[in-house]
């Protein structure tokens, strides 16, 4: 039998993100998330944490979305003072600092553990923290405050102690079209979309540890008018409290489990 973590990112963005993920984790089968140290419901997010205390929370570490921490951090930043897009990072990949980044990371995760949060791992947003430039700073906060790090896309080439890296592979659960498309109810499409579901179990059950990335959450203005990835976020709330995903699941032999039972 597989373990598998079913981990949000983005807790903290905004209340009704953080509302949809404590949804999922109270009536489905969410069993971690990832917070933003910087976002708009950070405040927010640590209430329901403290309200939750079966929720692992890992730290989700932010270069992409939002404003920095620190003052002093230049070369992560725009004119305005908001970090630099995700498009600036894949277009030129030498464009942060490290010494800054890793300034900046250790600030956010420092403050996350000032607010009380028992961190079990480290993430990122849009997965920056995978990027080969950026991979060395990444191994030295985890290796700094001993915690695990998401082992997705081309990380494990990237990184010298593999120790750090406690599952086998990454499965971005609810990444594919026809989750995206928001024309019809859950109920209308939901058979569809098991079917997915269950193909993509059959794939990922011969793995013995597993982490299934997600991303609920509710709607207000500022993931509206701040995420690309809005609306679907409500059918992932629907998906992951749908007793069906939970049997699809199970049947295929997984475990759910946090980050610090791996």
């Amino acid at each position: 039998m597989g373990k598998i973590v079913i981990n949000a990112d983005d807790f903290g963005y905004s209340k009704a993100i953080n509302l949809g993920i404590i949804e999922t984790h109270r009536n489905g089968i969410l069993t971690s998330a990832t917070m933003m140290a910087n976002m708009y419901g950070f405040d927010h997010g640590i209430e329901l944490m403290k309200e939750n205390p079966k929720l692992g929370i890992g730290a989700h570490l932010t270069l992409t979305c939002g404003k920095p921490i620190l003052d002093n951090v230049d070369s992560l930043t725009d004119n305005n003072g908001n970090f630099k897009s995700l498009k600036t990072y894949k277009e030129n990949s030498d464009t942060a600092d490290l010494d800054q980044l890793y300034e900046e990371w250790s600030a956010q995760i420092s403050r996350l553990l000032l607010a009380g949060v028992r961190l079990t791992h480290l993430d990122s947003h849009h997965y920056v923290h995978s990027f080969e430039k950026h991979c060395k700073v990444s191994e030295a906060l985890a290796k700094k405050y001993d915690l695990p790090l998401r082992n997705c896309f081309d990380i494990e080439k990237n990184i010298t102690d593999k120790n750090i890296l406690k599952t086998d592979i990454f499965w971005n659960l609810f990444n594919f079209p026809e989750m995206k498309k928001m024309d019809f109810s859950y109920e209308y499409i939901k058979q569809d979309l098991h079917k997915i579901i269950r193909e993509n179990a059959e794939i990922y059950q011969k793995y013995m540890s597993v982490e299934g990335s997600c991303h609920p959450g509710y709607i207000d203005s500022q993931i509206y008018f701040g995420s690309s990835f809005n609306l679907a976020r409500m059918r992932e709330v629907e998906m992951l409290c749908d007793p069906d995903i939970d049997n699809i699941l199970r049947e295929h032999g997984f475990e759910y489990c946090k980050y610090s039972d791996l």
